[in-house]
């Protein structure tokens, strides 16, 4: 008996489940979309990307969606609307039961902004992406600048990883490796301002206390030459003053060489 109970009650819940799911067909197919809702989780840190851009990017391909029914919405193609949007690094697009056209968005966070020989302004992230300067937002980064190149190959590269020939751009990399140390160092963050690539593709540091050149040199072995550099800092500076030195050369192997004003 209590077999026969179970197999009629799961028998009603399977049909009731079948009845549900064909009411909520035929609801969904007289559904309108009545808004499009953005949602950019990092504003509040980031704005590059807002409302706006949405819909420029919607009347650029000619999709009207408000109004439209939802089951006529091809969210696979509104998602790649902004697939090559340098700015986003996911983007997530649904309906909703009650005709909302959801778009959910996270941009990139870059961590060094780079100004090159040419001038053009970019910022990188920390996986490499490539992000053009955008005048709706400067975000407060350590400056690169100097003798980046700028060819035709890393203008058509969304990453640097992307880039054919990386030989020629290897200040790039270095510059992002550096700006992750310097980023993640509490002490270099509050003291590197600005990171300047030489016409000899070597680095230089600009502090943010002490009116002296710091020359680093070429990027390997700088987490070595930083330590040095602190210990400096820590141990020297403070005795003799910050801005009795007019340049402090990190080049050389486990030397700091100081030159006095």
């Amino acid at each position: 008996m209590k077999k026969v109970l179970n197999t009629i009650i799961w028998t009603g819940l399977i049909a009731y489940l079948f009845i549900a799911l064909g009411f909520s067909a035929d609801k969904r197919s007289e559904l309108i979309c009545r808004e499009i809702k953005v949602i950019v989780v990092d504003s509040a840190d980031i704005q590059f990307f807002d409302r706006r851009d949405v819909d420029k990017a919607l009347r650029s391909g000619k999709r009207k969606i408000k109004g439209k029914l939802i089951s006529e919405v091809n969210i696979h193609e509104v998602e790649a609307l902004f697939s090559k949007n340098p700015y986003i690094k996911k983007i997530e697009v649904y309906t909703t039961v009650d005709g909302v056209l959801s778009i959910r968005v996270r941009q990139r966070s870059p961590v060094v902004r780079v100004i090159a020989s040419n001038g053009a302004g970019y910022y990188l992230d920390k996986d490499g992406y490539i992000i053009p300067a955008n005048r709706k937002f400067t975000p407060f980064l350590l400056v690169a600048n100097g003798s980046f190149f700028v060819g035709d190959q890393f203008k058509r590269a969304s990453c640097l990883d992307s880039i054919p020939d990386k030989k020629f751009y290897k200040p790039w990399f270095e510059v992002l490796e550096l700006s992750e140390f310097i980023n993640g160092n509490s002490f270099w963050n509050s003291q590197i301002v600005q990171l300047y690539l030489n016409s000899k593709q070597e680095f230089e540091i600009i502090p943010r206390v002490g009116a002296h050149q710091i020359i680093l040199g070429k990027a390997e072995g700088y987490e070595t030459k930083l330590s040095n550099l602190e210990i400096l800092y820590s141990e020297g500076l403070k005795k003799e003053g910050w801005n009795n030195y007019q340049k402090i050369d990190l080049r050389f192997k486990n030397q700091v060489i100081c030159t006095k004003r």
